[in-house]
């Protein structure tokens, strides 16, 4: 794609998110969650039908990918709806419970491993969170900071207005976010040597100038996903876990995540992280198939796809 065609693509992606995110803030507070999340899922249905939206047609094709091209057209179809359904929902709860964090408390259950990993962090031994874009993951990252757990939160680099809004939120919770860049790459690298641990996304594909020049597959297809943090939890000698919020029965959340995933070394650098960004996302795929319509990537990961 070409960049004036990206930046095109890039406003048509979110040219509405600012005020659907100062919208949701409104209703958060005002709301009942009831009342909220029905109003919430009316609004995600009528825009997962819009079939010239391109999230629409970038989920498609993520999830056409991952179900391994055994969709139906129907099923196919009402995939969007859900899933908008369920991203309009966890930001309306995202914003209901930041305004009443006691209550978060009583919804949110965290899995062994979880506790393992936040265990890691009081001990100060570090590790390298990876995360998948399902269900809630912003509100889980304003748990963690509930739990008194300081991680480093590297964020999509080169944020646009939409994102910068996003990660000044995320920074008003006390949750520590740095765009990715050098500087950001030195604070986690130092921060990881003195027992800290980092955060950062798994599945935003790169696209551009800033994709790597490593594309690691991705249930069975080259990806342009990040791999950076690969070479900082080798350089650091500290496992990676893959960590995954998932929306709940009931109206609850849980936190799951992976057992330890320590890097492997290799004879050369390309083969080293290769390799072992397919470790960490073989570990991710079992969670994204199992909670498919919780998976809010808006971007096609595998752009050959869009269409279907």
């Amino acid at each position: 794609m070409r960049d004036q065609d990206h930046n095109t693509a890039e406003m048509k992606y979110f040219w509405d998110l600012p005020l659907l995110i100062h919208l949701a803030a409104l209703l958060g507070k005002i709301l009942p969650r009831k009342a909220g999340l029905w109003l919430a899922g009316v609004i995600g249905s009528k825009i997962g039908k819009n079939k010239d939206n391109p999230m629409v047609n970038a989920i498609r094709a993520n999830q056409w990918v991952i179900h391994q091209g055994s969709l139906s057209p129907d099923e196919l179809d009402a995939l969007p709806q859900i899933i908008f359904t369920s991203a309009a929902k966890c930001m309306f709860d995202y914003f209901y419970f930041i305004s009443r964090p006691v209550k978060l408390h009583n919804v949110v259950d965290f899995s062994p491993e979880v506790k393992i990993a936040f265990e890691r962090i009081r001990n100060n031994q570090p590790c390298v969170f990876v995360c998948p874009h399902l269900s809630n993951f912003d509100l889980m990252g304003y748990v963690l900071t509930l739990n008194g757990l300081d991680v480093q939160v590297l964020s999509f680099p080169n944020p646009t207005g939409a994102y910068k809004m996003q990660n000044q939120l995320r920074e008003n919770l006390g949750i520590n976010v740095t765009p990715m860049g050098l500087t950001a790459f030195r604070q986690a690298r130092k921060r990881l040597k003195e027992g800290g641990s980092i955060l950062t996304g798994l599945d935003r594909p790169l696209e551009g100038n800033l994709r790597e020049k490593y594309q690691p597959e991705f249930f069975g297809h080259t990806s342009h996903l990040p791999v950076t943090y690969v070479r900082m939890a080798k350089e650091a000698n500290v496992p990676v876990m893959v960590i995954a919020a998932t929306s709940q029965p009931g109206g609850r959340y849980q936190l799951e995540g992976s057992d330890l995933i320590w890097m492997d070394e290799a004879e050369d650098l390309e083969t080293e992280i290769i390799h072992n960004a397919q470790k960490v996302l073989r570990q991710a795929e079992p969670l994204i198939r199992k909670f498919s319509q919780q998976w809010a990537m808006f971007y096609p990961i595998w752009p050959q796809f869009l269409g279907k």
